[in-house]
């Protein structure tokens, strides 16, 4: 009885071995099939100096991003000085003439400095003022109009 039971186990282990077998073959040969098309393209460059070449793409990839978020921060500090908020203001300085021919435009940076400018239109003759503003504010006196523009500009979001 007991060399029966011993056959017995030494069939079925012998059959899972065979299984066992068969599974490693297959996958050897997938195995094998996947590194042909990996390297299909290659032409006998070995994955090593595919590596060094990823690797050295990579540190030029890096030097341009450190070089690109300079010249980003070199273009936000000189764009703080530009135009970037504008207000419009059209009006009828006089009663008798018609139509909203004059205007008040203001263009202020960033900090709410800049020009506003108002031009003033009448039937013989039109007249164009210049005021300097600083953080929003005038050395001269403003208009209701003037400020208005003003108001209008630093209410808008950024250009």
């Amino acid at each position: 009885m007991n060399t029966q039971k011993l056959t017995t186990i030494a069939l079925i282990l012998s059959i899972f071995s065979l299984i066992g077998l068969g599974f490693a073959l297959w996958a050897l040969k997938s195995l094998n099939r996947l590194r042909k098309s990996f390297f299909a393209g290659r032409k006998a460059v070995d994955l090593e100096s595919v590596i060094y070449g990823l690797k050295n793409e990579l540190h030029g990839l890096k030097d341009e991003h450190l070089n690109l978020e300079q010249a980003l921060k070199r273009l936000q500090n000189d764009f703080g000085f530009a135009v970037q908020k504008v207000g419009v203001v059209r009006f009828n300085p006089f009663a008798d003439a018609g139509g909203n021919f004059s205007f008040c435009i203001a263009f202020l940076n960033a900090e709410n400095s800049g020009v506003v400018i108002t031009s003033m239109h009448g039937r013989e003759q039109n007249r164009v003022y210049a005021k300097k503003i600083s953080s929003g504010k005038s050395e001269t006196q403003l208009t209701e109009e003037e400020q208005q523009a003003i108001s209008i500009a630093d209410a808008e979001q950024k250009i």
